[in-house]
């Protein structure tokens, strides 16, 4: 059985666990994050308890998770966004196609190198 770091504020699709259980070869035990990640040093105890981590997260906080990790597996879901072939009007009044997100398989991030700079 693999422990698998969860670090979303949404919880985790059937579809997304069954194929995370597929793309590692195991059942899985999910260890759940739901706050939201300002800091990744609250995360080290949650780390260090897990084999692989599966996140939501924007770039700079993935690249900051991939040190952290170590050599443990960091992974992110991909989706595929399919039309309902519904239209719904937005904020500004436009017509607009309405889509879900469907899981389309996990991704290992193996490097991710980003530097910011704020304007």
């Amino acid at each position: 059985m693999k422990k698998v770091l969860w670090i979303s504020r949404h919880q985790m699709t059937e579809a997304q666990f069954k194929d995370l259980e597929r793309a590692l070869g195991d059942e899985v035990s999910l260890l759940n994050w739901t706050e939201t990640v300002t800091e990744l040093a609250a995360l080290r105890p949650w780390l260090e308890q897990a084999d692989v981590v599966a996140a939501v997260l924007p770039p700079e906080l993935f690249s900051q998770l991939l040190q952290a990790a170590r050599h443990k597996p960091v992974l992110q879901a991909a989706a595929k966004r399919v039309p309902t072939g519904r239209v719904y009007r937005n904020a500004n009044g436009a017509a607009e196609a309405e889509f879900r997100f469907v899981h389309a398989g996990w991704q290992q991030i193996l490097k991710l190198d980003m530097q910011v700079k704020a304007l």
